[in-house]
């Protein structure tokens, strides 16, 4: 709505959109169409890590390879120059809009104290590679999730099958 109370034409409507980014650039890519005068959020969440030799916390996206820009038509353009921008999701040429409501529970999520975890394509009977380590290349089945960012994998090495617990991040999904 305008002031006068009348409809604002499409291509003055901001809108909130899914925009695809270059992997793990979405920081970079955030902080790039900002500096262009977009609204963005990345929705990044402050996530315990563990590793060999220590635990962290680090801010990592809850949708990796994605951020959220508010933009008009007329603005579409700037947002795919943007630098780390893939593309808009959407299909058949149309953008497909983020609703507001959406926007504001993702905040609420990202600003939130407690845990969250995104949801992983590594469900249990999952086939997994080992990525790094002293597994890397070991293959696997997912077995079960454990706190969370832990995965239990069932590795056969030596013809006998062996539970690993590791960290989601050390592994993909096999072919």
């Amino acid at each position: 709505m305008d002031r006068n109370g009348g409809s604002l034409p499409i291509e003055s409507a901001s809108r909130w959109y899914a925009v695809r980014v270059r992997s793990r650039a979405e920081k970079a890519a955030s902080a790039n169409l900002q500096a262009k005068g977009i609204e963005v959020f990345a929705a990044l969440k402050l996530q315990r890590r563990s590793w060999c030799d220590r635990v962290a916390e680090v801010e990592l996206p809850l949708f990796p390879g994605y951020v959220f820009a508010r933009f008009n038509r007329k603005e579409r353009r700037i947002v795919e120059d943007a630098t780390g921008v893939v593309s808009i999701v959407g299909a058949g040429g149309k953008d497909w809009p983020v609703e507001d409501c959406e926007i504001e529970s993702l905040q609420r999520v990202a600003e939130s104290d407690g845990e969250v975890w995104a949801s992983s394509t590594l469900a249990p009977g999952t086939r997994s590679r080992v990525l790094r380590g002293p597994l890397k290349g070991a293959e696997g089945v997912v077995v079960r999730r454990k706190e969370g960012y832990r995965l239990v994998v069932s590795l056969g090495i030596l013809q006998r099958s062996v539970e690993v617990e590791l960290d989601e991040a050390c592994l993909e999904a096999a072919c």
